[in-house]
């Protein structure tokens, strides 16, 4: 029975080095993406703000994750960027589009991700001679609907989507 005690102990003992191990892993990433990203002026969420709470909000509320960072560029420069940072971070950058995964996969689909928030590029150009239109990655459907049919009178087939 001593024996077993002791192991008991023992183990919870390594459990609780490797969980404070974790978290300062976890500190030190945060600081690194968050250090990156302001070097890099890359726009980012601070953590606990309105914007904040508002990118990481999950189309599906039983599937709640929580990114070690949010990025939220407005040029193609900025994701290059962002995406570097992740790297020299160790986290996983997953980019987040319409947000209406059910599987939170914009949140990362598990914690600790670099998310880049591409809402703020939501953009619509059609070039009138080709009728081919460039769509920056955070345009949800009803606003790609509304430019293609305000800039030249066009229409697309769709259905319909949340946001």
């Amino acid at each position: 029975m001593a024996a077993l005690h002791w192991f008991i102990v023992r183990a919870l003992g390594v459990f609780c080095c490797l969980l404070a191990y974790a978290e300062a892993v976890s500190i030190l990433r945060r600081a690194v993406i968050d250090d990156c990203l302001k070097n890099a002026q890359v726009p980012a969420d601070t953590s606990g703000s309105t914007d904040w709470k508002a990118d990481i909000l999950p189309f599906n509320a039983r599937l709640t994750y929580t990114p070690a960072a949010v990025a939220v560029p407005t040029t193609i420069a900025q994701i290059q960027a962002a995406v570097n940072c992740a790297r020299t971070a160790g986290l996983k950058a997953t980019p987040k589009g319409g947000g209406h995964s059910y599987a939170s996969l914009g949140l990362g689909g598990e914690d600790g991700h670099l998310m880049i928030e591409l809402d703020r590029m939501f953009n619509v150009t059609l070039n009138k001679t080709t009728n081919i239109a460039t769509v920056q990655p955070g345009a949800r459907l009803g606003h790609v609907a509304n430019e293609l049919f305000k800039q030249a009178s066009r229409a697309i087939s769709a259905g319909t989507c949340p946001g």
